[in-house]
């Protein structure tokens, strides 16, 4: 009978950036590393199956790369934890300290592995500087064993339960020691970096590396007994079941998966929404946990009463066919939609050898121009790179291997630039360490570097790629910046031009010199007389039939100001990691779904301080234009709360940046049924909002507040709600005198005609329009925006408006 499956039983997240290594104890307490230069205590939840973190370990001053946990004593949980770092120390913590108890420094470069000795109290680590080091933890500062002899970093350590110790490096060999530390043997057969060690046995253990293999060997004869074969690219990390032996492990590879392995075969491959899964460690019940790319710890179970709820598990299968659609659709981080179609190919090139990339439906062609000739000549065909394969033409040559990018690095005056080759679908810090170790370099190269990969691999893309430029002008200042009004040296919103009004403004089209209604328009329902139309001049502007929405953005300056925030509220219960905030962004995408961690990720995000929630509020306000995530926010008791949340935001001595965005929220809200019913339920509290906002308002404040008077109106209408639509009515008659800005005058004229143009009946007609000439300020301002001089649009819907109220 075959096993069950491993499928998601939890995530952990917690981290602000890559979760590099994974360890797990007997008693179930998991422990993460990351690139953000912590490590953290995860303690399962026995009631839900769950964990919970339990303690942030600080005290690294770059990555921390390896995590190693020790058997405990005296009966407590956790025993002593270990963490390596680029920054070439091991850090000791106590389970209950957030510091470390003490430092160990011996290495000279990055302690990239850790692992327990025989002895619970020694511990085996390796290092970028070509060591392995065994260490006594009993105050010593220097390690009790040294061994040297790799040709490069050493990548692995561990001590076999016979006590010989094996190092995997990468200089695509494992070396066998005794336990006093005398070299024993080598054992070859891998054809790249041996990444991972883990042991079966007494005396056998098996291997990975980045020729993507697992090999298990016999350390005491130094033979390869079987070799297995199922990844596609680099294997990083290993780990054997408990008890099981060679019959039952598990690897992490940068093809994006973990493979399950019984018996020699490939029995199950879980893939994850990364690019990398650096590290897996299995626990005693038969779970496994992961460490990837996206800052994420994930746990997997094989028992049904551990694994994640159907929902989590169908959300998480969204995102790895998203993921995955993603890599297939990218040609080195170039989307092949973005690409030219092969039209592009009868303008003429500008240089000799010029190259450009075509499409052609999903085929990609590489051509190059021919100046003798005056023709593009076809060089190949162009292959994506994700799993292992590589670009057969339209790459750089490099020590006969194909490359996205080989750069020229001036690393020394004087001598010739080194050649750093670099693929789109690899690490960037990985390439760059694999070019400190070429070349000898100093391992502090690494970040500068790295970051070099980052900003050029993304400024040099083929030529025939779309420029990228900012589709959307921001709100606040452009497109430029994000900043709320108010504080020093920041713009305030008064100053800025609204995209209403800049080249997607609120204007009719016009044809034969007729203006048409706003969005549609449409004939109302209610019967009119022909003199009502005779008195109109022109075609009305109203009556409105659909809600009008605030679309605009530029989101990655919203996730700039988002990132820039969450840095500084520190480490309370506001900040959250950096990596869900680039997943909170997705979901003002045109065409985003409800991610539920991201979505309750966004609903955390809502309860940050008045001054730093107004990208927040900008995230809420593009989301609910997509039927999923309004239905999410604005049903049953989380619409209520929504509310709650903007009545926040929107008393009079809150931020006008925060009111004019709650504003806007309601206004995009309507756009779905479940949006118009919190709006409908809560319909006297909108109003009032109408009432009670105090002026002075910005032209933004006054665009948003009659925007929402215009869509209660559509609102009203389309319920045949005739007591709101008369406190609307009287709504209109307080807010229109207020305004000064031509667009929200306009808009709140076409919402007073609405109104009143789709009244039920001649009577509801008649109150409504003697309730307008009870207010003398409305009756004034009609009149004179009905003398003016000009045809403008406000002039034309104020006369309209005059002439409606004449029947």
């Amino acid at each position: 009978m075959a096993a069950a499956p491993h499928k998601l039983s939890c995530i952990l997240f917690g981290h602000s950036s890559d979760v590099r290594s994974v360890a797990v104890t007997r008693e179930g307490y998991i422990v993460t590393g990351s690139r953000d230069k912590s490590a953290k205590i995860w303690k399962p939840n026995g009631m839900n199956n769950e964990y919970c973190e339990a303690q942030t370990l600080m005290g690294h001053s770059n990555f921390v790369v390896c995590v190693c946990v020790l058997p405990p004593h005296d009966g407590q949980p956790l025993g002593l934890i270990l963490t390596g770092s680029n920054d070439r120390c091991i850090c000791a913590f106590a389970p209950d300290s957030s510091k470390p108890l003490y430092v160990l420094k011996g290495h000279t470069n990055a302690v990239c592995s850790l692992s327990a000795g025989l002895n619970d109290r020694t511990v085996m680590s390796a290092s970028w500087d070509a060591t392995a080091c065994m260490w006594k933890l009993d105050g010593s500062t220097e390690p009790s064993l040294t061994l040297s002899g790799h040709q490069g970093a050493v990548w692995s350590a561990i001590q076999l339960p016979s006590g010989d110790i094996v190092t995997g490096s990468a200089d695509k060999t494992i070396r066998v020691w005794d336990k006093e530390g005398q070299f024993q043997r080598t054992l070859t057969g891998h054809t790249d970096c041996v990444r991972g060690l883990a042991a079966t046995s007494s005396n056998e253990f098996l291997s990975c590396a980045n020729d993507a293999t697992v090999c298990h060997w016999n350390a005491t004869v130094g033979t390869c007994l079987s070799v297995f074969y199922g990844h596609s690219n680099y294997i990083y990390s290993i780990s054997v079941f408990p008890g099981a032996g060679v019959d039952s492990f598990v690897t992490s590879s940068e093809d994006r998966t973990v493979k399950i392995w019984q018996n020699g075969e490939c029995r199950q491959t879980v893939t994850l929404p990364a690019q990398s899964v650096w590290s897996v460690a299995c626990l005693q019940n038969g779970d496994f946990v992961t460490g990837s790319s996206d800052g994420i710890a994930r746990v997997f179970s094989a028992d049904p009463s551990r694994q994640a709820e159907p929902i989590l598990q169908e959300q998480f299968a969204s995102e790895v066919a998203h993921t995955s659609m993603a890599a297939k659709q990218e040609l080195g981080g170039v989307k092949i939609s973005e690409l030219p179609g092969m039209g592009a190919l009868c303008e003429p090139g500008y240089s000799d050898g010029q190259r450009k990339l075509v499409r052609d439906g999903t085929d990609v062609f590489c051509y190059s121009w021919s100046a003798a000739d005056k023709e593009w000549v076809k060089i190949g065909d162009v292959v994506g790179a994700s799993g292992g394969t590589q670009a057969t033409s339209g790459k750089q040559l490099y020590n006969g291997k194909e490359y996205d990018y080989v750069f020229s690095v001036d690393i020394e005056d004087g001598k010739p630039p080194l050649k750093l080759p670099y693929n789109c679908d690899e690490d960037p810090w990985f390439a760059a360490q694999t070019f400190i170790h070429d070349n000898n370099l100093s391992q502090l190269f690494l970040d500068q570097v790295a970051n070099f990969i980052v900003n050029n691999s993304k400024q040099n893309v083929p030529l025939g790629t779309k420029d990228s430029s900012p589709e959307f002008c921001d709100p606040f200042t452009g497109g430029n910046r994000y900043i709320p009004p108010g504080s020093s040296g920041r713009p305030d919103l008064a100053n800025v031009a609204d995209p209403f009004t800049g080249a997607s403004r609120y204007v009719p089209s016009y044809g034969n010199g007729v203006p048409d209604s706003p969005a549609g328009g449409g004939t109302s329902s209610t019967s009119l007389s022909s003199a009502t139309l005779d008195n109109c001049p022109l075609k009305p502007y109203f009556p409105q039939k659909t809600y009008l929405r605030f679309d605009q953005a530029n989101l990655s300056v919203i996730l700039e100001k988002l990132l820039e925030f969450n840095r500084s509220t520190g480490d309370g219960i506001h900040k959250v990691q950096d990596s869900y905030l680039e997943g909170v962004i997705k979901l003002a995408g045109a065409d985003a779904t409800a991610n539920p961690l991201y979505m309750q990720v966004l609903k955390q995000l809502l309860q940050w301080p008045q001054d730093i929630v107004f990208p927040v509020l900008d995230i809420v306000r593009l989301a609910v234009r997509n039927a999923e995530i309004n239905s999410d926010l604005c049903s049953g008791i989380m619409g209520d709360q929504l509310i709650g949340h903007l009545q926040r935001f929107l008393v009079s001595h809150s931020l006008t940046a925060n009111q004019m965005l709650s504003l806007r929220i309601l206004c995009n809200m309507l756009s779905h049924p479940e949006g118009e019913a919190l709006a409908i339920r809560h319909k006297d509290y909108l109003l009032s909002v109408v009432f009670d906002i105090t002026p002075p308002f910005n032209k933004q404040m006054q665009i948003a507040i009659s925007t929402l008077l215009l869509n209660l109106a559509v609102a009203f209408n389309r319920t045949r709600d005739s007591l709101s639509r008369a406190r609307a009515v009287v709504a209109s008659s307080v807010i229109l005198p207020r305004l000064s800005d031509s667009e929200a005058l306009f808009r709140g004229l076409v919402a007073l005609g609405t109104l009143i143009w789709d009244a039920d009946t001649l009577q509801d007609k008649t109150e409504l329009i003697e309730s307008v000439n009870s207010s003398k300020e409305i009756v004034t301002l009609l009149d004179k925006l009905s003398a003016g001089s000009s045809m403008d649009k406000v002039t034309q819907c104020a006369a309209q408006v005059s002439a409606l109220m004449q029947v």
